[in-house]
């Protein structure tokens, strides 16, 4: 851990700057250290924000997140500060301690012992799947956020910038684009209503704590949408098969429903697009060599397609 007023680097020395702003923090002489790595595959965490694990008196005080410069203007700063605040207030996440929505960073409880990451395996578990479902619904439940989060205006814009730095597709990029454009118009045509949405399925995002508590982290994304976008998500993490996803929509809705099922393929395959396309661009344009935006890019492209080239894929887009 590194005390207040010795930082070594310009990194330490702006993290500094924001624990002197938290006044629970910023009178108990805390010290700091990293939380975790940055890394985006095998597991998605600690890539569009740094965490900084900071203790007062020797007992953890909090966590620290603070935006990533090479993310700048790939994610909405405000958004994610009101989203994380929001899923304080609901239970859904950490409890926010002090946030700055102009910077973008925030300071939030620390779940110490006896919380973990999840990961895929966890979430092969149906009651855990349950309990992530039913958490997501609180956030759900929530007072309306400021902004709206549209997947398809995020792959438009995502498009622009790959070509504006001359960035190529992949030989099959275009089709994937017009099937996007296609998945927009069902999804427009069907309707929707709009609620608060955390807009992510990282399983390295779920934390899972004593007696199957779960808290969901990284509100990055977070706007108003249509609730089924989260569901869509998640499901496409977790479920290999179409048939895996069934008992998961009914949990959600309540009955059966096909047209939600449909609509979780959709979402899922444009999500895969998006994140795909913020890899590609990432890994050209961030100086982090370490992080592995083009695997991920790759196995976001082979998702989308598999997807995609469902042989049901056009039926389902009939029938949202």
């Amino acid at each position: 851990m590194t005390e207040l007023g010795h930082a070594k680097t310009d990194e330490e020395a702006a993290v500094e700057a924001l624990i002197a702003q938290v006044p629970q923090w910023a009178a108990s002489a805390p010290s700091y250290a990293p939380l975790c790595p940055d890394v985006v595959s095998p597991m998605h965490r600690g890539v569009a924000g740094a965490l900084w694990l900071v203790k007062a008196g020797g007992d953890a005080a909090g966590v620290l997140k603070v935006p990533r410069p090479d993310m700048d203007g790939l994610f909405d700063r405000a958004a994610g500060v009101t989203g994380a605040q929001l899923a304080g207030k609901t239970g859904a996440g950490p409890s926010i301690i002090w946030a700055d929505a102009d910077g973008g960073a925030v300071a939030m409880e620390h779940l110490g012992e006896g919380w973990r990451t999840a990961n895929l395996a966890d979430l092969q578990e149906p009651g855990m799947m349950q309990a992530v479902l039913d958490t997501s619904r609180a956030f759900q439940a929530g007072e309306a956020l400021p902004v709206r989060f549209d997947v398809f205006a995020e792959i438009h814009a995502l498009q622009a910038r790959l070509a504006a730095t001359n960035i190529a597709l992949p030989t099959d990029g275009w089709w994937m684009l017009k099937q996007a454009g296609a998945i927009e118009k069902a999804i427009v045509a069907a309707g929707y209503d709009l609620v608060p949405c955390r807009n992510d399925g990282v399983s390295s995002n779920i934390m899972i704590g004593p007696e199957g508590a779960v808290r969901l982290l990284d509100y990055d994304r977070a706007g108003m949408n249509d609730p089924a976008y989260d569901l869509a998500v998640l499901l496409t993490e977790v479920c290999a098969f179409i048939s895996e996803r069934e008992p998961y929509v009914e949990h959600w809705a309540g009955r059966a429903d096909i047209r939600l099922l449909n609509r979780t393929v959709a979402y899922g395959a444009a999500d895969d697009l998006m994140w795909a396309l913020w890899a590609m661009l990432s890994a050209e344009t961030s100086p982090r060599v370490h992080v592995e935006f083009r695997k991920y890019a790759e196995w976001r492209l082979l998702r989308c397609r598999q997807a995609m080239l469902q042989p049901q894929f056009e039926e389902r887009l009939r029938k949202l």
